[in-house]
């Protein structure tokens, strides 16, 4: 798991930390890296929650996008929402 400069993770709540976990896990067993773009940091749309700290964003996998999104959906549901974002997922710990 690789960080991008300035991402701090260590303000992630715990089940927002242990989805990134999961996705982590994932990425792993397709051999990929997982790069993490924003915690807390930058800029996001109001309410979001980024600035709750239950929500990250990460780079696409180069390969085999399809089989990781379906991975990353099917074990983050229901509590999760992956947004697919034009250059990245947006994920966040939404429990409904």
């Amino acid at each position: 798991m690789l960080l991008k400069a300035g991402v701090d993770i260590s303000r992630l709540e715990r089940n927002t930390r242990r989805g990134l976990q999961l996705v982590a896990n994932i990425f792993k067993t397709y051999d990929q890296e997982l790069i993490i773009t924003s915690t807390f940091e930058g800029n996001h749309s109001a309410g979001s929650l980024h600035y709750a700290n239950r929500a990250f964003d990460i780079r696409k996998p180069t390969k085999e996008l399809k089989e990781i999104a379906d991975q990353v959906s099917h074990l983050l549901e229901p509590d999760f929402d992956v947004v697919d974002e034009s250059t990245h997922w947006h994920i966040e710990h939404d429990p409904k």
